[in-house]
């Protein structure tokens, strides 16, 4: 297609695509559309392929023109916008008449990426807490990994019922002088009893042989619908307590882990702590060098920039609440969350056009093997075919924007390898807000490749119940890192949302 454009350049955000297309092009364009209008249509009075054009143009040219001049524009604009770093939709802001024997005018405007420049990168100072590693934390991380050795065992001494215990007990449950259940042993957790909830209160206490009577309501949480919500008198008897215990620390113990000993075994695990502790300094010092650079450029934003990464928070925090237990159809933010929102993916997207900058400077180009070994870490992490993850990406046009976050994720190591970091075992206050939206924009997986794993993962197996305990959360390295991160924070484990989805992993399986 033949056309003259002219490009305005009327904010650092904003372009004006001025278009002229040549008469010629407009005649013809006209011409076809006519002569193929002619061949078709049916009119009382002529022969089909007969009727003469001023007709056509009488009765049908406000519809012909309007068609053509949609698609010239269309045509027009996807030949010239390959060129420039549009972001968002573009608005048609003028056209012209499309008559035969003129050109055809008409103007577009787009927003586009800033081309900005970030100056002193190199040597950022910064300060970043880093916890020193105790003997406590040690224990505390053995006793994780003891934790998975734990087993249901009967309790010897002489004591009552305490939270947590399963107790098999004799019930009995009356209304109205009618028996309505009676178990001569059942095991009731007094942290989570499925079939009869409510009755736990009247054995907290007791010792073994005991018994108490009293007014339970049995909680909507019962497996058993006929007594949901009921009210009961209930006799309830100790015939046995039993607890879960976890083994006390030992060489043969940390032989079963895999260690030589219990010595290797702390000494192992202090390293890993104390890696881990660098690891998460090495993360603070990458929001915090952002947050400087950020802060040292004044530029504006496109809206359809910030909205993609609005959209990103709303849905993560959306995501933690459906996995704190909220109905997902009733979840609502209020404004001041919504005006935190944008605030976090404001400073997200101006993140991502300083690392743009930074990668341009330095030439950090993203190699295809750095690609396909990213591709592959994620296939690893979602249990899939790495092939799998790649053909959904290509088939959702989403491989360049993984390709983008790796570009990013590349250029804040750079950033950190050339900074200047203080580590400090006192902790700051700080914005962790912003941090927070930086880091996730740029430090974690893409939402696009987030999405290829959701897609193409199956669904994991249903873990059995046991039969006499609850069990653990159940996960599996397939889930999201919100899943995961909110199941790591339940068992206590020191995770937050600056972890990344390995290390929440790592977390969990040490737990195990």
């Amino acid at each position: 297609m033949r056309y003259e454009l002219q490009v305005e350049n009327v904010s650092p955000i904003r372009r004006r695509l001025v278009f002229t297309l040549p008469r010629e092009e407009v005649d013809g364009e006209l011409d076809r559309a006519f002569r193929d209008l002619a061949r078709r249509v049916r009119l009382p009075g002529f022969r089909p392929g007969r009727v003469p054009r001023k007709v056509l143009e009488a009765r049908y040219g406000q519809q012909v023109r309007g068609d053509i001049s949609g698609r010239l524009i269309n045509r027009a604009y996807a030949e010239a916008q390959g060129d420039l770093p549009v972001v968002g939709q573009p608005e048609l802001e003028d056209q012209g008449e499309l008559v035969r024997g003129a050109p055809f005018r008409f103007a577009i405007g787009v927003d586009v990426r800033p081309e900005i420049e970030v100056r002193d990168y190199r040597g950022v100072a910064v300060e970043v807490y880093q916890k020193p590693v105790t003997d406590e934390d040690v224990e505390a991380a053995i006793r994780q990994r003891l934790a998975s050795k734990a087993r249901i065992e009967v309790v010897e001494e002489e004591r009552g019922v305490q939270p947590g215990d399963y107790v098999l007990t004799e019930l009995k449950l009356e209304a109205d002088g009618e028996v309505v259940a009676e178990e001569a042993g059942t095991l009731v957790n007094t942290l989570g009893e499925r079939y009869y909830p409510g009755v736990e209160a009247l054995l907290m206490g007791r010792a073994k042989g005991e018994s108490a009577q009293g007014t339970v309501t049995i909680e909507n949480s019962s497996t058993l619908e006929s007594l949901r919500g009921r009210t009961f008198e209930a006799t309830v008897k100790v015939l046995d307590i039993q607890a879960y215990r976890t083994p006390e620390a030992s060489d043969e113990l940390a032989r079963e882990f895999g260690f030589e000993d219990l010595a290797d075994m702390r000494a192992k695990i202090r390293a890993e702590l104390e890696e881990n502790a660098r690891e998460q300094g090495r993360q603070q010092a990458r929001f915090k060098i952002l947050e400087k650079l950020v802060e040292a450029i004044d530029t504006e934003v496109p809206e359809a920039m910030v909205a993609e990464q609005l959209e990103a928070l709303v849905e993560e925090a959306r995501v933690r609440r459906i996995y704190g237990g909220e109905n997902a159809n009733a979840i609502r933010f209020t404004d001041a969350e919504m005006a935190d929102f944008r605030r976090r993916a404001t400073f997200a997207a101006k993140g991502s056009l300083v690392l743009e900058a930074v990668a341009r400077a330095e030439g950090l180009d993203v190699s295809d093997e750095e690609l396909d070994a990213k591709i592959a870490e994620i296939a690893e992490l979602r249990g899939q075919a790495a092939e799998a993850i790649r053909a959904y990406l290509q088939r959702e046009g989403a491989l360049e924007i993984l390709r983008l976050r790796v570009a990013e994720d590349k250029t804040l190591d750079w950033l950190v390898d050339h900074a200047e970091i203080t580590a400090t075992e006192e902790p700051a206050a700080e914005d962790e807000p912003a941090a927070e939206a930086a880091g996730e924009a740029a430090a974690e997986e893409a939402p696009a490749a987030e999405a290829a794993e959701e897609s193409v993962s199956e669904e994991a197996p249903a873990a059995e119940e046991a039969p006499a305990a609850e069990a653990a959360p159940e996960w599996n390295p397939r889930m999201k890192k919100a899943e995961l991160l909110e199941i790591a924070k339940g068992l206590g484990l020191d995770v937050n949302t600056r972890s990344t989805k390995a290390q929440i992993i790592e977390a969990l399986e040490a737990a195990r």
